[in-house]
């Protein structure tokens, strides 16, 4: 019983040094460099984690974003259940999903913007940008209730999906007879079924079924697409 406590006290002050050394990396580090830093959206929760912040000046918006979900090679599979969706999966520096529970508590506090970035294999970067990105809890199913105002290059394909639930293959909440994430072996905020889907397959450029990385309007319904960023960001 003693050595129990000795090992948990060790653990407890090695979390406490850990988080003690990643508020003093965010203190010290030279303004707009991207890294992974600690955050805590809500100090009276006392609910803590890492985040990746993106630096670059993203089409002219500067930096200081929060990275949600980032795809670039394939290396991680997005075809997860709910429960991996709500807590997150992926490495912070590679391909990842920031995790909805996460991205609930970082937009819950205050108004924030969303940015969210598309390339093809073309080498071809469009972008699309709104002003107010909202969703609920998980007792909503994290239903995106705002998404502001659109502006941006790679045209509006997320806009129809406010008011929508979010689905995985194991939870479905959309409004189509079947099952939309099951159907295009990814997880999203499905209506009937979608205009854009960025956690889908990751395949390469044409493809013959909806079930790629895709937002309709840049390059269409069934194409898939080579990277995705989507950040978020509070409104000065």
């Amino acid at each position: 019983m003693e050595k129990l406590s000795q090992q948990l006290q060790t653990a407890s002050k090695s979390t406490e040094q850990r988080l003690t050394d990643l508020e003093h990396r965010l203190l010290h580090q030279l303004p707009e460099q991207s890294g992974v830093y600690f955050m805590q959206p809500d100090p009276a929760k006392n609910a803590s984690f890492e985040v990746l912040r993106d630096w670059t000046n993203n089409h002219g918006f500067g930096g200081n974003w929060i990275v949600f979900q980032r795809r670039f090679n394939g290396s991680v599979n997005f075809y997860r259940n709910w429960t991996e969706y709500k807590q997150g999966f992926g490495e912070l520096r590679g391909e990842h999903w920031l995790g909805l529970d996460k991205l609930h508590a970082i937009v819950s506090t205050r108004q924030h913007e969303l940015l969210i970035v598309l390339e093809d294999f073309d080498g071809v970067v469009a972008y699309a940008h709104y002003d107010d990105f909202k969703i609920g809890n998980e007792s909503e199913k994290y239903v995106i209730k705002s998404v502001g105002q659109y502006s941006g290059t790679a045209g509006d394909s997320f806009s129809p999906h406010k008011d929508e639930a979010f689905s995985t293959h194991d939870q479905d909440n959309d409004k189509h007879r079947i099952n939309c994430a099951e159907w295009v072996r990814g997880a999203w905020w499905f209506y009937k079924c979608h205009q854009s889907h960025l956690n889908g397959e990751y395949l390469r450029g044409k493809i013959d079924k909806q079930a790629g990385i895709m937002w309709l309007r840049f390059r269409g319904s069934y194409y898939s697409l080579k990277s995705t960023k989507m950040m978020v960001r509070p409104v000065a």
